[in-house]
C-alpha cells in the first residue's frame, strides 16, 4: 500500500494533463471548423451577390456600353449584337452576364482582397481557362456536388477557396447557341478566392488550459495526502478484521461440538423411526380393513345404479355389455340375458357402430367425455330419441377396462323442441310486423314533422320582426322539439334496420374496424384529449361488418360523451380470459374499459332499453338508443352484452362474440351470470 500510493498519484496526474491536452485540442479543431465556417459563409454571400448581379444582367437582356480600350466589342457574341452605333455614330457593344462577371472580377484583382473567377472545363474565351485547381472541382459538379471549398498556402499566407456551380437557363442561349445544352446542366463555375482574415490569438486558450492543469495538479496532490491518511485508519481496521477472524474460528470449533451432539440426537431419532414403523404396519391392517368397507360400498353403488332413473350400462373394451340396470332394460324392453354377455353392436346396431364415431372407439383415442343424440331401437321396433353420454369405466389402481354409457330418454324434449319451434316461428313473425310497423310509424310521423319545420322557418323569415320576445321563445322551442322529434324518429329507425336490413355474415377483422371507427371520431378525441388503447391480438369473426363498425361506435362514442371533468378520458379496449370450463376456441369476449363517469351498479340493466338515459341533458343531448342498438345487435349475432359501472370511476363493457356463425338464430350458450363472474375476476 505504501508503494502504491505515489504511484496511483502519478496515474492520476497523468489522465488529468491528458484531459485537459484532449480540451485543449477539442478547442483548436472548433476554432478551425469555426474559422471554415465563416469563410464559406462570405464566400457564399459574396457568390449569391455575383449571381444577383447576372440576374440583374440577364433580366435587361444585357447591357450596352461604348466600346473603350478595358471594354472592346464582345466578338463572342452574335454578330448584330457585337458592335452597334447610336445615333451621333459612337460605337457601343452589348456587355452580357458573362462579359461583367470577367471585368468586375479584373477590377476585384487589382484592389488584391477578394477575387474570383468565371470559368469552364470549354471555356469560350481562353481568358475563362481554368486554374489546375479548379478543374477537378468542375469535373465534381458534372456528376452533382453543389459547392467545393479548402485552404491553401500562397506566399506564407493562407487563402480560402470556393466554387459553385452555374448551370444553364433559357437566358444563357443566345450566348452559347453552339453548345446546344439543355436547361439545367452545368456550364461551368465561378470560383472565390478570401484571404486569411479570420485570425485568433491562441494565447487565451493556451494560458486557460495551463491554470485548469496546474489547478487538477494541486489537487490531485491534496487528495493523495489524504488517502495516506485514510492507509494508516485502513490498517488500523485490517488488525481488527484479524482479531474477528481468530474469534470466527473458535466458533468453527465450537460448531464442530455441536455437530457432534447432533449426530447423537439423529441416532436417538433413528430408533424412534423404528417405533413409528410398527404403527405402520398397525395402519396396513387397517387398510385392509378399508378395502372390505369398500367391498361394502360396492354393493351401495350396485343399488344405487339400479335405483338411477336413466338407463345405464357398462360395456368393456371388447364391445361386451358386461352390465345394465333396471331403467335400462325398461327403455329397451329387453331381459339381462338378452343383453348382458352380448356384443353391444349385435344387440343395438346403429349408425355409430363400427366407426369411428363409437363412444368407446372415441374414448379408447383419448377422448374423456363424449354425449351423443341417436335412437334406440326397442323390442317393438319403436324408436325412442335418447341422449346417450359415455365416460371412461376404470378400476380402483386406475386400469381402463370399458365405458359406462348413460341413456336418457328425450322423447318429451322434442316434443318441447317442436313446441319451442312453433312458438319461434310465431314469434318471428310478429317481430318482422313489429319492425314494419315501427318503419311505417316512423315515415309516417316524418310527413307532419317536415310541416311543422317547414312552417316555423316560414314564420321566423317572414314574421320575426312582428313576434313579441315571447313568441319567439315559443317558436324556438318548438323548433328544438320538431328537431328532437326528428332524431327520435331516427333512432327508431335505425333500431328496426339492424335486422331487416342487415347483410349476410362475413369474415371480419374485429382490429381493423375499431381502427376506421377510431378514425372517424378522430375530432372528438382530439377535443376531449382522450387516450385509446387497443389490444393488437384482436381476433376476425364471422359478422355483420356495418352492424360491427356501429356497435363499437356507439359503445367508444358513449364514453367519449359521458367523460369526467377532473381527468383525462381514457379507454382500453382488450381481449379478456374467459373461465376454463368455457370453450375460449368458439367465442371471443371483448372489454371496453373507461374512466368516465360511470353509473350505479343497480342500472347496468336499464341502460340497454330503448329511450332509457341515467343522466340529465347536462352530460349529453343523446336520445338513449345507442346501447340498445348494441344489444339489438348483439342478439343478432349470438352473443352477449353487459355493462359494470361504479359512480364517478367509469363503466366497463363485456362483449361475447362466436368466432363462426353457425346459423343466424344461434343460441348462445354463454348467459350473462357468465360475464358476471369474469367482472367481479377484474
Amino acid at each position: 500500500m505504501i508503494g502504491r500510493l505515489p504511484k496511483t498519484r502519478f496515474i492520476a496526474i497523468a489522465i488529468w494533463l491528458l484531459a485537459v491536452a484532449s480540451s485543449f485540442a477539442w478547442n483548436k479543431v472548433d476554432d478551425i471548423r469555426e474559422k471554415n465556417d465563416i469563410a464559406t459563409g462570405t464566400a457564399r454571400a459574396f457568390f449569391d451577390q455575383i449571381i444577383n448581379s447576372r440576374r440583374w444582367n440577364l433580366m435587361h437582356g444585357g447591357v450596352y456600353v461604348y466600346t473603350t480600350k478595358d471594354s472592346p466589342p464582345n466578338l463572342y457574341l452574335p454578330k448584330e449584337k457585337q458592335s452597334i452605333k447610336d445615333e451621333y455614330g459612337k460605337r457601343l457593344t452589348l456587355i452580357n452576364p458573362s462579359y461583367m462577371t470577367r471585368q468586375i472580377a479584373a477590377i476585384s484583382q487589382e484592389k488584391g482582397e477578394i477575387t474570383f473567377h468565371i470559368t469552364s472545363l470549354t471555356p469560350l474565351r481562353p481568358d475563362n481557362k481554368p486554374y489546375p485547381w479548379e478543374i477537378p472541382w468542375l469535373e465534381s459538379f458534372a456528376i452533382g456536388n453543389s459547392e467545393k471549398s479548402s485552404f491553401s498556402m500562397k506566399d506564407g499566407e493562407e487563402i480560402f477557396h470556393y466554387m459553385a456551380p452555374l448551370p444553364y437557363t433559357k437566358e444563357c442561349m443566345p450566348c452559347h447557341l453552339e453548345a446546344a445544352q439543355p436547361k439545367g446542366n452545368i456550364r461551368g463555375g465561378i470560383s472565390i478566392s478570401l484571404p486569411n482574415l479570420f485570425h485568433k490569438s491562441q494565447w487565451p486558450l493556451l494560458f486557460s488550459h495551463i491554470f485548469v492543469a496546474m489547478t487538477g495538479i494541486f489537487g490531485i496532490l491534496f487528495l493523495g495526502g489524504r488517502l495516506a491518511r485514510s492507509r494508516k485508519k485502513i490498517l488500523e481496521t485490517n488488525k481488527r478484521l484479524e482479531q474477528e477472524i481468530k474469534e470466527h474460528r473458535q466458533t468453527e470449533k465450537e460448531l464442530i461440538a455441536t455437530q457432534e451432539n447432533l449426530e447423537t440426537t439423529i441416532n436417538c431419532r433413528t430408533s424412534e423411526l423404528q417405533n413409528t414403523n410398527s404403527l405402520l404396519d398397525s395402519k396396513v391392517k387397517e387398510q385392509q380393513r378399508i378395502e372390505a368397507a369398500l367391498v361394502a360400498i360396492n354393493d351401495e353403488f350396485i343399488q344405487i345404479f339400479n335405483s338411477a332413473p336413466d338407463g345405464m350400462h357398462v360395456i368393456d373394451r371388447n364391445f361386451n355389455i358386461i352390465r345394465a340396470n333396471k331403467a335400462y332394460y325398461r327403455l329397451t324392453g329387453k331381459k339381462a340375458g338378452e343383453i348382458q354377455g352380448r356384443k353391444c353392436h349385435d344387440v343395438f346396431p346403429g349408425k355409430l357402430c363400427h366407426t369411428e364415431q363409437c363412444p368407446l372407439i372415441q374414448i379408447q383415442n383419448g377422448s374423456k367425455w363424449v354425449e351423443t343424440e341417436t335412437d334406440k331401437l326397442c323390442n317393438d321396433n319403436t324408436k325412442i330419441p335418447c341422449i346417450i353420454t359415455a365416460t371412461p369405466f376404470k378400476e380402483p389402481g386406475g386400469k381402463f377396462t370399458g365405458i359406462i354409457i348413460v341413456t336418457k330418454d328425450i322423447s318429451n324434449w322434442k316434443k318441447v323442441e317442436q313446441s319451442l319451434a312453433a312458438t319461434t316461428e310465431y314469434l318471428q313473425a310478429r317481430n318482422v310486423e313489429l319492425e314494419d310497423f315501427a318503419h311505417i310509424i316512423s315515415h309516417d310521423l316524418q310527413e307532419p314533422l317536415m310541416l311543422i319545420r317547414a312552417f316555423s322557418d316560414r314564420i321566423r323569415i317572414k314574421c320575426a320582426s312582428d313576434l313579441p320576445a315571447k313568441g319567439i321563445s315559443y317558436l324556438e322551442r318548438i323548433e328544438i322539439s320538431a328537431n328532437r322529434m326528428q332524431e327520435l324518429i331516427d333512432g327508431l329507425l335505425l333500431y328496426s334496420k339492424v335486422s331487416s336490413k342487415a347483410i349476410p355474415f362475413q369474415k371480419v377483422n374485429l382490429k381493423d374496424i375499431i381502427n376506421s371507427v377510431l378514425e372517424d371520431l378522430t375530432i372528438k378525441i382530439e377535443k376531449t384529449d382522450a387516450h385509446i388503447n387497443v389490444d393488437p391480438e384482436l381476433p376476425v369473426i364471422e359478422a355483420d361488418p356495418l352492424q360491427m363498425r356501429q356497435l363499437f361506435q356507439n359503445i367508444i362514442g358513449n364514453s367519449l360523451k359521458y367523460i369526467h371533468q377532473n381527468r383525462k378520458p381514457e379507454i382500453t379496449i382488450q381481449c379478456i380470459e374467459y373461465p376454463d370450463q368455457y370453450d375460449n376456441q368458439t367465442y371471443v369476449h371483448i372489454s371496453l374499459e373507461d374512466n368516465g363517469i360511470g353509473f350505479k351498479t343497480e342500472h347496468k340493466q336499464l341502460i340497454f332499453d330503448v329511450f332509457k338515459r341515467l343522466h340529465n341533458k347536462q352530460h349529453s343531448d343523446g336520445m338513449g338508443i345507442g346501447l340498445s342498438i348494441c344489444k339489438k345487435i348483439i342478439k343478432r349475432h349470438g352473443g352477449t352484452i353487459t355493462a359494470k359501472g361504479k359512480q364517478g370511476q367509469g363503466a366497463i363493457f363485456i362483449i361475447t362474440l362466436p368466432l363462426q356463425q353457425k346459423s343466424l338464430h344461434k343460441e348462445n350458450k354463454q348467459d350473462n351470470d357468465l360475464v358476471d363472474i369474469i367482472m367481479n375476476r377484474r
